[in-house]
């Protein structure tokens, strides 16, 4: 499958599954959207579930890649509360990442536990939390050190997932209004009361941008660009 196909294949099964949800959705009804036999499918990922897998996969890859390019573009946004604020945006705007990040069961059924490959979505982000911790403690950008303080993290979990569940308490506020006081709750509560100059978070920033870009290439080679080598599953 050229690799134009197989985006087109994910792509298909990406509409499927916001507007259908896991569990109605078959592998020939991508097939069908995509313009592949269901064969060509199956050749590729072993399973219905490996198939969503991957696109899970891919739309982490995708939010990820938005973070490193804001990096990119502004080294600011390696300080905590910008990266909340923009994480926040990019995932309440993506239908799939949201999804993923709320553990959105009408949607997706089991598909973010019950694969190896949805798994890695998750446990690849988890695994390198505590470096991006460590890094921003080590140059100032954290007020307490996540190697002192193991609920640093489920502090900050606890502190910001409101916002991405807590639709019905926004009360109609704008997406970017919800956004800026993530913000706000992430910079008094987490980081020094004095950040480093911004001549300084260019050095951080490379160094964050090198950990996930780490992340995302070895997320992007759990994707399948071969024929699998069993043979195909039937089903639906």
């Amino acid at each position: 499958m050229s690799d134009a196909r197989g985006a087109r294949v994910l792509d298909a099964a990406g509409e499927l599954l916001v507007a259908h949800g896991y569990r109605r959705v078959t592998v020939a009804d991508v097939a069908e959207r995509a313009g592949v036999g269901k064969g060509t499918v199956y050749l590729h990922w072993p399973s219905k579930l490996e198939l969503f897998g991957a696109v899970l996969v891919r739309e982490g890859i995708a939010v990820g890649r938005e973070h490193v390019a804001a990096l990119r573009a502004d080294p600011e946004h390696v300080v905590l509360h910008r990266t909340m604020r923009d994480s926040f945006l990019s995932i309440m705007r993506r239908p799939l990442a949201r999804a993923l990040y709320t553990g959105d069961a009408a949607l997706l059924g089991a598909l973010a536990s019950d694969t190896k490959i949805g798994r890695a979505v998750v446990g690849d982000n988890a695994a390198y939390r505590p470096r991006h911790l460590a890094l921003l403690h080590r140059h100032g950008l954290l007020a307490d050190d996540p190697a002192a303080d193991p609920t640093l993290y489920y502090r900050l979990a606890a502190a910001t997932l409101g916002f991405f569940l807590g639709d019905e308490l926004a009360g109609g506020a704008e997406l970017t209004d919800r956004a800026d006081a993530l913000a706000v709750v992430v910079r008094r509560a987490f980081e020094p009361a004095e950040l480093p100059p911004a001549s300084a978070l260019a050095v951080v920033a490379a160094e964050v941008d090198a950990l996930y870009s780490g992340l995302l290439d070895e997320m992007g080679r759990s994707l399948p660009p071969h024929p699998v080598q069993a043979s195909p599953e039937e089903g639906p």
